[in-house]
This record gives C-alpha cells, structure tokens and sequence, in this order.
C-alpha cells in the first residue's frame, strides 16, 4: 500500500511539472499561408580538396569567394581553352559526364576552366499556421489536397533569374587572367538550366562571344523562356553543338526537334545536334560523347 501511495505522489509531480512547463513554454510564432515566398539562395559547397591543390583556383563575386579548377593542356597540342559551366546547383566538378569532361579534355589540347554554377531557383516554402495543424474537421487547411500549390509571382522568379545571370556574367569576367596563360580559342561547355542561362545571355549580347558553345541538354524550368530557347539559340552566329540525351530533363526533350528545326529554317551557320543513343548516366556513353565535341571542336577551330 505504501508503494502504491508513493507511486501516486510521483506520477502526481510529474504531471505538475509538465504543466508548469507548457504554461511557461513560449509560443510559436503562426506561419501564413497567404503567399508562397522563395527560401534565400545559400552558397554552392566548396569542392572537396581530394583535388590536386594546383588545380584549385579561387574568384571573388559580390566579396564571396568561388571555386575555380583548372587542368592544364596534356601532350604537344595546344588549342585553346575549354570554359565549363555545369549544372546549377552542383559543384565546380560535380560528378558525372562534365567532370568526365574535364579531366580528358586536356589531351585534345584544350586547357579546362571548370566553374562554379549558381544556385537554381528556391523550392516555394508553403507554411501552415501551428493552429490549423491541430483543428478538427474538415477543410482546415488554407491550400486543400487536390489543388495545385499557388505559383511563385512571375517578377519574383525573374528577379531571381537576373541574380543567376548575374553571378554567371561575373564569373566568366574574371577568367581573362587565369586564361591568359592558355591562349588560343575558347570552347564554352555546359549544361542544363545553366545551359539555357548561357545561351540567353550570348544572344542579348551581354557577354563576350566564345568561339565555339557546346551546351548539353538545354532547358529552362520557366515555361515561356523555355519554349523561347529554340529561337534564342537560332540566332547566334558562332558554331554550336546541341547534344541531347534520352535522359535529359523533359523539358529539354520538349524542344530537341524545335532547336533543330529552327536552326535550320534560320540557317544559323555551323550548328548541329547530336542525339545520343545512350543516357548521360550511363558512364559508357561518356567518351563518346567526348569524342563528338573534341571532332566538333577540332573542326570548327580549324575553319576560322
């Protein structure tokens, strides 16, 4: 009887305690539901320094430093330099077919200059009020289970879209003195959304011209500057090679035949597409590939 009495008495202050905590916890502030907002852009990681410290390079944008690798020319040619632009939201060498590129690039006689890319656009942060989460009943939510999430604003994502074209534009300035030591022409590789970054930005004019632009599965998430890539990549006039995967975003498939066409119809000079018949994941595909743009890159080098 004893026992149990103490039992009681415990379980009784334990219960006090508790109460004497969420009475003095304090509140959480209620999230809104309103409007979608964009989580703030974080820096890109630094590459991990298994590389070999040569190769590392450093470029300041906006006081932030970014990482630069560069592999220098391999046997008696001596081309140029290859400027690489991969993915958003990877690394300087990310894994996958752009690193692939450049470490065996360097043998065709062509330097690479591998950059960090930007950051793709935020995922939209939908909160639900701490309120609501608890509420009995039905339709207590503000955005119900079987209707789309609402839209980031149009003019929030452009803003957004200036800060990756600016950050790429400010990179790409800052390779005039590191590609001093490798002169010659200038391949300019990429691939994806950064990709579709890059070809807006050359046919607006709003940097330099490389001699030759090799993009790899273009495509923009932004439904109208996508379906505007076509024509943005018809009206340049240096040499491109369009390389297109089974793989590739779906977005980028939706205008592999558009690109071509248009290129065509326009007669933009020394285009060509290339459709690979193996996925970009799969690592036998890969110097292939390489082989595609070191011909392709051979060939228009020698023409000018």
């Amino acid at each position: 009887m004893g026992r149990f009495f103490l039992s009681l008495c415990g379980l009784y202050l334990s219960l006090l305690a508790f109460n004497l905590h969420a009475a003095t916890a304090p509140s959480q502030p209620e999230a809104t539901t309103n409007s979608p907002t964009l989580n703030p852009p974080t820096l890109n990681p630094p590459t991990s320094r298994y590389l070999p410290e040569p190769e590392i390079k450093q470029i300041s944008i906006d006081n932030q430093p970014y990482e630069l690798l560069v592999r220098p020319w391999e046997g008696k040619k001596k081309r140029g330099a290859s400027i690489i632009l991969p993915a958003t939201n990877g690394s300087a060498d990310a894994p996958g077919f752009m690193a692939f590129v450049r470490r065996n690039i360097n043998a065709a006689g062509w330097a690479s200059l591998s950059l960090t890319p930007p950051r793709e656009l935020p995922a939209s942060n939908f909160a639900t009020a701490a309120t609501e989460i608890a509420a009995a009943g039905t339709a207590q939510l503000s955005i119900l289970a079987n209707k789309p999430s609402p839209k980031v604003p149009a003019e929030q994502r452009r803003q957004y879209q200036l800060q990756q074209e600016d950050f790429v534009v400010k990179s790409l300035s800052q390779l005039e003195k590191i590609g001093a030591e490798y002169p010659g022409k200038r391949l300019l590789i990429t691939a994806d959304q950064s990709a579709a970054l890059l070809i807006y930005l050359i046919s607006e004019q709003r940097m330099a011209l490389p001699d030759v632009l090799i993009v790899i599965n273009p495509y923009s998430e932004d439904d109208a500057r996508n379906q505007g890539l076509a024509a943005a990549l018809a009206k340049l006039t240096i040499p491109v090679l369009d390389i297109q995967s089974p793989d590739g975003h779906p977005a980028s498939l939706q205008t592999a035949a558009q690109r071509q066409t248009l290129a065509v119809t326009h007669a933009t000079p020394n285009y060509r597409q290339s459709l690979l018949a193996l996925n970009l994941d799969n690592e036998s595909a890969w110097q292939q590939c390489l082989t595609t743009i070191k011909g392709f890159a051979a060939r228009m080098s020698a023409a000018e």
